[in-house]
């Protein structure tokens, strides 16, 4: 009978594999947050891109009418100035009190392993 406990005494103080359980339970959580951090980056890279299309498209509307001279060559031409990631805004051309508007909505899934959530996003500039 001693033999048996000696053994199970033995393994029970064995730290041999305790790297690979700590590994094993912290590396789903890690990965998760990487993931997380990627998607979230993509997203601010997005809307950044959506601000800087709308901005000048507006700007092109209002200050190059050779260029942008009409709502549709407005639109393209905001479309060419966009430069986000993993999604294609709407882009849409007013004429209001402001001056020359233009607006952008995209809809942008966040994506965190095993989350996922569906983000809204919208840009509007108006140039005299």
């Amino acid at each position: 009978m001693t033999a048996p406990r000696r053994t199970l005494g033995r393994l029970w103080r064995d730290e041999g594999g305790a790297a690979a359980v700590e590994f094993a339970l912290v590396a789903p959580a890690a990965i998760m947050l990487l993931a997380g951090i990627v998607s979230l980056s993509l997203l601010l890279l997005s809307v950044g891109g959506m601000h800087y299309a709308v901005e000048a498209a507006a700007r092109c509307a209002s200050a190059m009418p050779t260029v942008c001279t009409s709502s549709s060559a407005t639109v393209a031409y905001a479309n060419t100035r966009y430069s986000g990631a993993l999604i294609t805004p709407t882009f849409t051309h007013v004429a209001a009190a402001c001056g020359n508007q233009v607006n952008a909505t995209a809809t942008f899934t966040l994506d965190v392993g095993m989350f996922r959530q569906s983000v809204p996003l919208s840009a509007t500039s108006c140039f005299p």
